[in-house]
């Protein structure tokens, strides 16, 4: 019976070779977005979901719970004081990343040593840290060579992943591997105790290295990582914090952990010496727990080195693949009961030789589970040149196996899906048909044809087309808006370049300021804490007494006499900031003094901030002018010379008239410059337009990808709106030949085939309108400052849907018109 199922279907496919290509070409697309989309999804859900107890294993943040700026380490005694007074956790441990810009050296006799990145290839993470023995307490690795209770235990010890191992000294038994020497930061000898599997899953603990945490009081790395000091000498970063994991005991709720922390927090740490003096109220230190399973979607975390997957985005993937398999099932439901009326003898026929309407159901299914499953083959070969072209959305290391169990299952389950999805209501209305009525042709009674059906069909594909239409449009104006705003300075040609000493402890920055005037070429020099925008911010508290005592949070931008005028902000009272080696005066912007209760910025001249328990007055007032992105308000600032905060020069090249090979060897210049300086660093440098784009990059990802699923939207709905007017074409023959006959002009006919078309396309368009706004403008909430409303993009989106529909329908109607009437009326 399937075999003659499968045999008449093959031979109904083949006589209908325009129809099936449309049909399984839509399918195909559709199923091979749903297969992109479902390998995003299983590997993005798929991060560190393999470890035992999981569910009871948080990291320890600091920066406060409700924060939208949040990090994953905390202060350098935290982990000692969680062990030893917070109840109800199983094990606690601590580690400290090594820099992943050093190198790694295996010794190699008399010669120097062999030498390997200290970095994971595409990822911003290290291949080592320095752990405590209860790291593998908490993360479980099968042991090769040695133990998790007895590796860590003395300094200079390292246990490596064996493919790590492998890398190093080649390949040998695990045992083979213990005593041998590591190099790290050039001298940093450890021996090698353990050795242990490489965990297989996806996880955000890639690390491949792991250095005993002894190995900090018996090294130089003491002086950089003050264990016991409670006062954040370095600055809050992930290379002189630990990052700290805690798995609960059992029957311990988070709420439980997070009141203690809480009391750590308030207790122990003072305030850092660099903000407050001697006898000021403590620094209270939020801290909070972060779920395992949370860590590799929370973006509020971002300092710590791990790419972040945007839950939100997912589900929205998942979504459009499904309206995108939606429009190709709907050319397989259109095409398939447009033809309805061909097969109508067939079905008589088969009805009056006892065929049952459950066996013709099964017939029609079997059709489509054909095409299905040809369209499952092209999906296939489809991927990966999807996946290449989408390389900006595919997460590094996703990798298509289709003969994988778990992808054969989901391609199966995609199978059956779609054949039921498109196949069933066809299979059901042509199962419905008279015999007697089948007989003569005519499948239904004259008026039961679901004409309706069809029509609210293609109105559906074209509404969901002029959804991602306007939505892009909508999208991309945002986004041009955003990258043509005046931001309050100027960025022409201004690098920004990170000093190598982070706090500046030598004077080395002077230096490198001294040696970049002398390179031909640069304009103008600052210094500076971070750039105006593009590369963070720094925050702190200043006081006023006024009418009323104020304690409030400014935004704060260090920068020499030279800070204002390079990047040509406008002074609206008051003057500049006079040349000092020190904090000596304020310039605020238009926002602190509102903040500060004035609406005139001149009655604010004159007046003191106290700033770090001192008293500086307010000597200017500059416009406002954006410190992140536009989905942020412009926030309080204040700009003086602040000696700790000298981090970036600013470098302003004479690029007028130059090429891109001038440019070049400028920018050569300067890294000869800093790395005479700095020669143990790397020239981390950025052009300011540059990282102002950057504050966009996701979305600019969002708009191309709204552009590549508008395009298949579009393409898929035109390829069911051909067939259709192909169909409605063949069958109109007889009565386009009679008008023809009678005198109508092609134009006429193309008119009276196309205007039932357009019609639907307006319908779409007034129901896709609202519905783009409201998701347009739910997405534009995220933004402080937004475009204006683009009145022009609704019409413009119609006439554009419009227009494809035309040239669609048109190239058959055309043909139609055209043909000789002859051909159509002589059997007539």
């Amino acid at each position: 019976m399937l075999r003659n199922y499968c045999t008449i279907a093959w031979r109904i496919i083949s006589r209908n070779r325009l129809y099936t290509l449309i049909s399984t070409t839509s399918l195909a697309l559709g199923i091979c977005g749903c297969i992109i989309t479902w390998l995003v999804a299983s590997f993005e859900l798929s991060f560190d979901k393999f470890h035992p107890g999981g569910e009871r294993i948080y990291r320890v943040g600091s920066g406060g719970k409700h924060s939208s700026e949040k990090d994953g380490e905390v202060l350098p005694p935290v982990p000692a004081v969680i062990r030893s007074t917070v109840p109800g956790l199983q094990s606690v441990t601590a580690f400290f990343p090594l820099y992943q810009g050093d190198k790694i050296g295996v010794p190699n006799g008399n010669k120097p040593p062999t030498q390997f990145d200290a970095g994971i290839q595409d990822r911003d993470l290290p291949t080592t840290i320095i752990a405590d023995e209860s790291y593998f307490n908490i993360f479980q690795y099968q042991w090769l060579a040695g133990s998790p209770t007895a590796s860590l235990r003395q300094p200079f010890r390292v246990v490596l992943t064996e493919r790590r191992a492998r890398l190093y000294f080649g390949p040998a038994s695990p045992e083979s591997y213990i005593g041998k020497e590591l190099i790290y930061q050039d001298s940093l000898h450890a021996y090698v105790s353990g050795i242990i599997r490489d965990w297989q899953a996806n996880t955000d603990l890639p690390y491949t290295d792991f250095i005993s945490f002894p190995t900090i009081a018996a090294s130089f790395l003491k002086e950089v990582r003050h264990m016991d000091d409670w006062v954040p000498h370095h600055g809050m970063s992930k290379w002189y914090w630990p990052t700290c994991y805690v798995k609960l005991a059992k029957g311990t709720s988070p709420e439980q952990v997070e009141a203690a922390l809480q009391v750590i927090g308030k207790r122990m740490a003072p305030a850092p010496d660099f903000i407050s003096k001697p006898g000021s109220p403590p620094l209270v230190f939020p801290m909070q727990l972060q779920p395992l399973a949370d860590i590799h979607f929370n973006a509020d975390y971002f300092h710590d080195g791990i790419r972040k997957a945007h839950l939100p985005t997912i589900y929205a993937m998942m979504g459009i693949a499904i309206f995108i398999l939606l429009l190709g099932a709907i050319n397989f439901i259109n095409l398939s009961t447009a033809q309805s009326l061909q097969r109508a003898k067939e079905i008589g026929v088969r009805k009056v030789m006892g065929s049952g309407r459950t066996s013709l159901v099964l017939q029609f299914l079997t059709e489509t589970g054909i095409i299905t499953s040809i369209a499952v083959f092209v999906a296939i070969l489809l991927v990966n040149p999807a996946m290449s072209l989408l390389s900006d959305y595919i997460p590094t290391g996703l990798h298509f196996h289709p003969l994988a169990s778990v992808n054969l299952l989901f391609l199966f389950a995609i199978t059956v899906i779609t054949t039921v999805l498109a196949g069933f209501y066809p299979a059901k209305v042509l199962a419905s048909y008279l015999p007697v009525l089948s007989l003569k042709g005519a499948g239904t009674q004259k008026g039961g044809e679901k004409w309706w059906l069809r029509k609210s069909l293609i109105v559906l594909q074209f509404t969901i087309s002029l959804v991602f239409i306007i939505i892009s449009l909508l999208i991309g104006n945002q986004i041009r808006y955003m990258l043509k705003t005046d931001y309050g300075f100027r960025s022409d040609a201004v690098v920004a370049v990170q000093v190598g000493d982070f706090w500046d402890s030598t004077g080395k920055i002077n230096r490198l300021k001294q040696g970049f005037s002398q390179i031909p070429g640069i304009a103008g020099i600052v210094v500076q804490s971070n750039p105006p925008a593009g590369w963070g911010t720094t925050t702190s508290t200043v006081e006023y007494k006024g009418k009323k005592d104020l304690s409030l949070n400014f935004n704060i931008d260090c920068g020499d006499e030279n800070f204002i005028p390079f990047y040509g902000m406008r002074l609206l009272a008051g003057r500049n900031i006079r040349h000092s080696d020190s904090l000596l005066e304020f310039v605020i912007n238009e926002k602190a003094v509102k903040a500060l209760g004035f609406t005139n910025p001149r009655d604010v001249i004159g007046q003191p901030l106290r700033y770090n328990n001192k008293p500086y007055p307010i000597v200017g007032v500059v416009a406002d002018f954006h410190e992140g992105s536009l989905r942020d308000p412009i926030q309080p600032a204040i700009i003086g010379m602040i000696p700790q905060f000298k981090f970036y020069l600013g470098v302003k090249l004479a690029s007028e008239g130059k090429n891109t090979a001038q440019v070049k060897a400028t920018l050569d210049a300067m890294e000869k410059v800093y790395k005479e300086i700095y020669p143990n660093n790397w020239f981390a440098h950025g052009f300011m337009d540059d990282l102002i784009a950057r504050l966009y990059e996701s979305e600019q990802k969002t708009a191309s990808l709204i552009n590549a699923i508008m395009i298949l939207a579009i393409t898929i709905s035109c390829m069911g709106l051909f067939g259709l007017a192909l169909f409605t074409a063949r069958r109109k023959a007889a009565e386009i030949s009679i008008r023809k006959v009678l005198g109508a002009t092609t134009a006429d006919i193309t008119t009276l085939l196309n205007k039932g078309f357009i019609t639907l396309v307006l319908l779409a368009l007034l129901i896709a309108a609202p519905i783009a706004w409201f998701l347009t403008n739910r997405w534009l909430q995220e933004f402080a400052y937004r475009a204006p409303f683009a009145w022009w993009i609704f019409p413009a989106a119609g006439a554009g849907a419009i227009g494809i529909a035309l040239i669609t329908v048109s190239i058959q109607s055309i043909r139609a018109a055209m043909a000789n009437p002859i051909k159509y009326l002589r059997s007539e």
